[in-house]
């Protein structure tokens, strides 16, 4: 409840907690005007990066994606936000770090640090894209960021409160 009260005192906004090639933040002037006023449960298919779906934060959504491990951070960040952010916060900006971080399996990692791993490498890859070989090996290279922002703690905690009235699926 203090974390409620916390969050409507600052007004922390939820907003895409990942860069998503094909990402509509950059079309939500031109796209929220098409939402009707009231309508039921929402759904998204093709979730990626969430632009609409954290802008509108929806009382009863569905959000689905294929990929698994995309899925695996929404639901850290739904049920386990606190851990994850622990788990960000040993990251540091450097590309030994990131090449160790990025040839790890996140299949057999704890799924909070998975998710923590998606996020870091998001955050610190070449543009933030998510790209992988055909044996499924996340192969983006090192981004070369000055400072970028590994663990947004607010964020990520307005994104949880957001995600935990939703249902979250892993599938087309």
């Amino acid at each position: 409840m203090a974390d409620q009260a916390l969050k409507q005192m600052i007004n922390i906004q939820a907003k895409p907690i990942l860069k998503w090639a094909g990402g509509k933040t950059q079309m939500l002037g031109d796209l929220l005007p098409k939402v009707p006023s009231s309508y039921g449960r929402y759904i998204e298919p093709f979730f990626g990066g969430g632009a609409m779906f954290f802008t509108l934060q929806p009382e009863q959504a569905i959000i689905s994606d294929s990929n698994p491990e995309l899925i695996n951070l929404y639901r850290q960040v739904a049920d386990n936000v606190d851990d994850v952010i622990l788990r960000l916060k040993k990251y540091e900006n450097s590309s030994e770090m990131f090449y160790s971080v990025r040839s790890q399996d996140w299949t057999k990692l704890p799924k909070s640090e998975a998710a923590a791993r998606t996020i870091f490498l998001n955050k610190t890859c070449f543009n933030g894209l998510y790209r992988v070989n055909k044996k499924g090996q996340f192969n983006v290279p090192f981004g070369k960021y000055k400072n970028p922002k590994i663990c947004d703690e607010a964020g990520l905690k307005a994104a949880s409160d957001a995600l935990k009235k939703a249902e979250i699926i892993c599938g087309d």
